[in-house]
């Protein structure tokens, strides 16, 4: 009877066998509590919670103060900390409060905003960073943007280097996602980006092929039979070849952008170049010879130099002659070959013609003065090198002059005394 009595006079009227009380010093611990110092004095403004520091402040525009969490770890760190973050405050550069959104979200107003043309971006770019963006949405789509990490993005990338894209693929993942975490910058919901320390990784650039005169003849007699389309290829890779233009530049071009009086052809007219930029290139003689020629047989119906052969009554330009190419080289045997080659042979005749960089680089619409050209588009045939190795002539080099007598075997003249 005693140990019944002891027993159930000793358990509060809250608890029972199967829950324990939570201790004193554990809810001491979640719980926020005001940070001192040696002399334990209240630091004015400045919380604990556990071992982490937090500053409590009040933002412009937000009704109740907020708690920033702090990276120090010490009460000296985090006074000088505190002070940086109220000077953000009053700036307004600090991150919007409340719960940020989930990558997913920002994705979508990212691609939202570029869709509408709110910001100029072309499609064709909107549509690439979308394929990219759908693959960072299945794996971390769900994290909001301020959890998003280093090492998650790190794991991100060798995952997909796992699956088998290429290293340069991965980069330009990674790339994309940092503009969307820009956009979040700008918008206040993040302080940092995440993937700020990542190397990208390392590529290596597969050596092009150089297209010699004999493939590209070739090339362009497979063209002229490859089918019903087979004229109109054949003009398409000789005005690629003629003028350097990029296949979707050339594909816009109309016959009103064809000065012949001024001897010059405008690349971009409507704004759809690379760079967003109309450029001129001057009429070389197979250049102009060539619009002349298409000029003479021309669809009357038509402000187009390529019209689409589907257009019907429509006066569309041909979208792509990709299918078409792909039979001619096939049947020329020269599979590897893609119509930015042409720009390269373009770029490349140019060089071995003695044209400077400069003037070259204006024809192929690149804002660098000719960097881009030396390094990746001036491919040299090893005849052209021949010919340049055999044009190198060195200064004979003078024969060694005897050397002087010794200062101590010289003899000097005798002087008379005078008188």
């Amino acid at each position: 009877m005693f140990y019944f009595l002891f027993y159930f006079d000793g358990m509060q009227t809250h608890e029972t066998a199967s829950t324990p009380t939570v201790s004193n010093a554990a809810v001491h611990h979640l719980r926020f509590n005001s940070a001192r110092d040696a002399r334990n004095r209240k630091v004015r403004g400045l919380w604990k919670r556990g071992e982490r520091y937090y500053l409590q402040t009040r933002v412009p525009g937000e009704k109740s103060a907020r708690k920033i969490p702090l990276v120090a770890t010490t009460l000296t760190e985090a006074k000088e900390e505190m002070a940086k973050q109220r000077t953000k405050a009053r700036d307004g550069s600090l991150p919007k409060g409340g719960v940020k959104p989930s990558l997913a979200d920002c994705v979508t107003d990212y691609l939202d905003y570029h869709t509408k043309n709110h910001s100029g971006r072309k499609a064709s770019t909107v549509t690439r960073e979308r394929t990219a963006l759908v693959q960072w949405v299945q794996k971390l789509g769900h994290v909001r943007i301020d959890k998003l990490s280093k090492p998650m993005l790190a794991a991100y990338v060798k995952d997909r280097i796992r699956d088998g894209i290429s290293p340069r693929t991965a980069n330009l993942d990674v790339i994309v996602l940092r503009n969307v975490l820009k956009s979040a910058l700008d918008d206040g919901l993040l302080v940092t980006l995440p993937m700020e320390g990542i190397r990208p990784l390392k590529t290596v650039a597969k050596k092009r092929p150089t297209l010699t005169p004999a493939d590209f003849d070739k090339l362009l007699g497979a063209a002229r039979v490859c089918g019903k389309n087979g004229a109109q290829l054949a003009d398409y890779i000789l005005f690629l070849a003629y003028c350097g233009a990029r296949c979707s530049e050339a594909l816009q071009v109309k016959w009103a952008d064809v000065d012949f009086t001024n001897r010059l052809v405008c690349i971009g007219a409507d704004g759809n170049s690379k760079n967003s930029k109309a450029r001129h290139v001057d009429f070389n003689p197979d250049l102009e010879w060539h619009l002349r020629a298409m000029w003479d047989r021309r669809a009357p119906d038509s402000q187009w130099l390529f019209p689409s052969p589907q257009r019907g009554p429509q006066d569309i330009p041909a979208k792509t002659l990709r299918e078409s190419f792909k039979l001619a080289r096939k049947a020329a045997g020269l599979t590897w070959v893609g119509f930015h080659d042409f720009r390269h042979y373009f770029a490349s005749v140019c060089v071995m013609s003695h044209i400077d960089f400069k003037t070259i680089a204006e024809w192929l619409g690149h804002q660098d003065g000719g960097v881009l050209l030396c390094k990746v588009y001036s491919h040299l045939l090893d005849g052209h090198k021949r010919d340049m190795a055999a044009r190198l002539v060195f200064t004979p080099t003078l024969l060694p002059s005897p050397e002087p007598k010794s200062v101590t075997t010289l003899i000097l003249p005798k002087t008379k005394k005078r008188q």
